[in-house]
């Protein structure tokens, strides 16, 4: 059973206008047991949030925990897992706080005769929403979380130095500007 994987090689020059490409945003923020203790009011945070990436066109709000925390043990049972549509806005929940594990279940479900590719392996993550264009990350900037693996591969990072339950919206509208200001290259160097 032997696998290929085949890398896209980008252009230098792959830079792009954010304003027209910010399809996919992903939320990384909290642990399982933060989520856990938000309860009752993930649908209100749920609704906040599309509100606000509704306004810049985004189709696609993915969430994942920041990474593991001591506590999260006592929440094991407890399955954040989901994706659903609020309006025009489709969001899928991960509950997996190693990114590793879910590239290998993503790996797992390939056929003995198939050559894995990065767009495979995209779409295996991401379905039809591709790579996030943007991820925010909550928390501090010194630290990126586990979470994420694939995700960061071409997204970019935009910090929040808030929690999840003390999370703003305005903070999120601003690291969807800030977003806007960036001239992405993909990797790319422009000499």
């Amino acid at each position: 059973m032997r696998k290929i994987f085949q890398r896209r090689v980008q252009p230098a020059e792959t830079a792009v206008d954010n304003d027209a490409t910010l399809v996919h945003v992903a939320i990384a923020g909290g642990s399982l047991s933060e989520w856990d203790q938000f309860g009752s009011q993930w649908d209100q945070r749920l609704n906040e949030l599309v509100q606000v990436v509704r306004g810049f066109g985004v189709e696609v709000l993915s969430l994942y925990p920041y990474g593991p925390d001591a506590d999260d043990g006592r929440v094991r049972d407890v399955d954040f897992e989901r994706s659903l549509s609020i309006g025009d806005v489709e969001i899928v929940v991960h509950s997996t706080t190693d990114g590793r594990q879910r590239i290998c279940a993503a790996l797992m479900s390939v056929e003995s005769s198939e050559i894995v590719t990065e767009g495979f392996l995209d779409r295996q993550l991401f379905g039809e929403a591709g790579n996030p264009d943007l991820v925010i990350v909550l928390g501090p900037a010194n630290c990126l979380p586990a979470s994420l693996v694939w995700e960061l591969a071409y997204g970019e990072i935009v910090f929040v130095d808030q929690g999840w339950t003390g999370l703003s919206i305005e903070s999120i509208e601003d690291a969807i500007q800030e977003y806007s200001l960036r001239h992405r290259r993909f990797g790319g160097v422009v000499t």
